[in-house]
C-alpha cells in the first residue's frame, strides 16, 4: 500500500508541476501578447497620424495650386485680351484633351482605359 501511496503522490506531483510549467507558459504568451498587442496598436496610430498630417499638407498644396491656376487663368484672358475665362478653358481642354480639374481628369483617364480594354 506504501508504494501505491507512493506511486500515487509521485503521480500527483508530475503533473502538478506539469500543471504549474502550464500555467506560467500561459501567463508567459498573455505577457508577450500584450507588449506586441501594445506595439502595433502604437505603431498603427502613430503611422495613420503621420499619414493624416501629409494629406493635410498635400491639401494645403492642391488648394494653393487652385488659387494660383484661377489667378493665372484670369491675368492670361486679361493679357490676350481673351473675352472669357471659360472659353479659354474650354478651348484648352478640348484641343489638349486634358481637364484642368484633376478629379475630372482622372475620371477621364479611367475611361479611356476602360475604352481601350473593351477594344
Amino acid at each position: 500500500m506504501v508504494d501505491e501511496a507512493e506511486k500515487y503522490q509521485n503521480e500527483r506531483d508530475k503533473i502538478l508541476a506539469d500543471n504549474e510549467g502550464l500555467h506560467n507558459t500561459v501567463k508567459y504568451l498573455e505577457k508577450e501578447y500584450k507588449e506586441k498587442s501594445f506595439e502595433l496598436e502604437y505603431k498603427y496610430h502613430n503611422k495613420i497620424h503621420k499619414l493624416e498630417k501629409e494629406n493635410n499638407h498635400l491639401y494645403k498644396i492642391i488648394d494653393k495650386f487652385w488659387n494660383t491656376l484661377e489667378k493665372f487663368i484670369s491675368w492670361i484672358s486679361k493679357k490676350f485680351a481673351i473675352s472669357e475665362e471659360d472659353n479659354l478653358i474650354r478651348d484648352f481642354q478640348k484641343e489638349t484633351n486634358t481637364f484642368i480639374d484633376p478629379e475630372k481628369q482622372i475620371k477621364h483617364e479611367e475611361r479611356e482605359k476602360e475604352w481601350e480594354l473593351e477594344r
